[in-house]
C-alpha cells in the first residue's frame, strides 16, 4: 500500500478521473466530506485517534502563534498524516504552513 494520505481535494479529483481503485489511504473526515469516495475500492479510511487530537491541538497553537492558522479538520488531518508518516496529497497548498512548524511533514500538491 502506497504511504499517502489522500485529502479531499485528492478524492475529488481522482473520482473525476473515474479511478476506481487506490491503494492508499484517506480518513474519515474527508469521506464525510465526500462521501463518493467510498466508491474507490483498496481506498483504506483512517479514523482519528486521542494521540491525532493531541497533536492536532498543539499544531494548531502552534498555528495560531506564528499567524497562519487553517481549519481544524485540516490540522486534525495534518496530524493524522504526520502519526502515520504518511504524505498527504491535496491541492490545498494551505497545508505547507505546518512544514514551518513541523518539518517532517510530507505534503504534495497536486494540480
Amino acid at each position: 500500500m502506497e504511504k499517502i494520505l489522500h485529502d479531499t481535494s485528492s478524492l475529488i479529483e481522482n473520482y473525476k478521473l473515474n479511478i476506481k481503485e487506490i491503494k492508499a489511504f484517506t480518513t474519515i473526515l474527508n469521506v464525510i466530506e465526500f462521501p463518493k469516495a467510498l466508491e474507490i475500492s483498496k481506498l483504506e479510511v483512517l479514523y482519528p485517534t486521542h494521540s491525532d487530537y493531541k497533536l492536532a491541538i498543539k499544531l494548531a497553537i502552534s498555528l495560531l502563534k506564528i499567524g497562519k492558522p487553517i481549519p481544524a479538520v485540516d490540522i486534525i488531518i495534518a496530524a493524522i498524516a504526520l502519526n502515520n508518516k504518511l504524505t498527504l496529497r491535496t491541492k490545498d497548498k494551505h497545508f505547507l504552513v505546518i512544514k514551518d512548524i513541523k518539518p517532517e511533514f510530507k505534503v504534495e500538491i497536486v494540480k
